[in-house]
């Protein structure tokens, strides 16, 4: 496998381990919030665009960052921003690393 070949499949494996996982922490946030910090929330249409928008520049991890800090509005806020943005980038790179080393322990 060329090394352009390794970096494709990486990207695929990011794709679909990271935006899933922004989605999914994002709407499982969404689900908890209640009066004013429901209605700073992306209406859905919104977030999906948001989402969109940020996985096309490939910065799709920035919206769960954005999330947090637009509903909370407070230091907590950006907290759990960070935290939730370093798991989504956490897993991103353990399932590319863990796709390099599948193509390798193949032999592809």
């Amino acid at each position: 496998m060329t090394p352009g070949n390794l970096e494709l499949a990486q990207i695929v494996v990011s794709w679909a381990v990271s935006l899933p996982a922004v989605a999914a922490i994002i709407v499982h946030d969404e689900r908890r919030l209640s009066g004013v910090q429901l209605e700073r929330a992306w209406p859905p249409q919104s977030r999906d665009a948001a989402i969109f928008a940020l996985w096309n520049f490939g910065v799709q991890h920035l919206a769960v960052l954005i999330h947090f800090v637009k509903t909370r509005w407070s230091v907590r806020g950006v907290l759990l921003g960070l935290f939730w943005f370093g798991v989504v980038v956490g897993v991103d790179v353990a399932a590319q690393l863990g796709a390099a080393a599948a193509i390798g322990w193949l032999g592809l």
